[in-house]
């Protein structure tokens, strides 16, 4: 037994190295192995979710004021005289003296201008065909004109005497004889402008040459100046422009086309805020 056990001595010995070497080899591939095997770390891609969505405020449409009634003062010949009537917007003096029961039989129509624009608070008198009175008295609002429809009132020497006549805008004083019949034969053509353009509530008065210079009423607010289409003396009559600026103002027109609206006049040099609100209830652009 005892040499038995030392014969394995040397054998151990003789083949120790190989063993090593066998055992060194069998770690190393077993490292390599697992470390081309090993698996790649797994990617993990966060999504955030998609924000809410919140709805954006609603404006609250503003509110468009409509122009309450108008009160008036009617006195003169009128059926019901001396009384407060009460008249919707837009309201012209026909409609207020139908209010009051309409003209007497002594009531001198060809002194009231039945086309004239009504505003809060205005008196109407009407005079009597024997009485030398004013014809309308009336503190007229000026409201800044849309251009649109005219409606004017035709009294005097025309063959249609108290036309209440609706027109195109841009018309012109004699659009307004033309449409009252034309000009009867004792017409003081002399008197009159046939050229001046129109406004809306305008009162057309022809004299006659038999009854003398008779007053005529003037309209219910200056004439309006068409701007894209006015002459340089046109536009010279205009607050705070004069000969210089309407000569601008042509030039600058000329050069760029009609102007759409009184914030273009603004490009026109010289002109100003405060230019252009002066103007601003006397030009139209159409």
């Amino acid at each position: 037994m005892q040499e038995s056990l030392d014969s394995s001595g040397p054998l151990f010995a003789r083949y120790r190295l190989l063993v090593y070497s066998v055992l060194a080899l069998a770690i190393v591939s077993g490292v390599v192995a697992l470390l081309t095997n090993r698996p790649k770390p797994a990617s993990i891609t966060i999504i955030p979710p998609e924000p809410t969505a919140i709805p954006s405020a609603t404006p609250l449409p503003s509110a468009t004021p409509t122009p309450g009634p108008y009160m008036v003062y009617i006195t003169g010949a009128v059926e019901t005289p001396n009384v407060l009537v009460t008249l919707e917007y837009g309201s012209r003096v026909i409609d207020a003296l139908q209010a009051a029961g309409g003209l007497r039989e002594d009531a001198n129509p060809d002194a009231v201008n039945l086309a004239q624009v009504l505003a809060d608070g205005d008196q109407i008198h009407v005079p009597t065909l024997r009485s030398q009175e004013a014809a309308v008295r009336v503190t007229v609002q000026v409201v800044t004109p849309t251009p649109g429809a005219l409606v004017v009132y035709v009294t005097g020497a025309v063959v249609r005497s108290g036309a209440m006549l609706t027109l195109p805008a841009g018309s012109r004083v004699s659009d307004a004889i033309a449409g009252a019949g034309g000009l009867a034969a004792d017409a003081d053509t002399d008197a009159i402008n046939l050229s001046a353009v129109l406004s809306d509530g305008d009162l057309v008065h022809v004299p006659s040459v038999v009854a003398g210079s008779a007053p005529t009423p003037t309209p219910n607010r200056p004439a309006l100046v068409h701007v894209n289409s006015a002459t340089a003396d046109e536009l010279a009559q205009l607050p705070g422009i004069g000969p210089a600026l309407a000569a601008a103002i042509i030039e600058y027109r000329t050069a760029h086309g009609p102007f759409r609206g009184l914030e273009e006049l603004d490009a026109v040099p010289g002109l100003g805020p405060a230019k252009l609100d002066a103007i601003r209830n006397q030009v139209v652009f159409d």
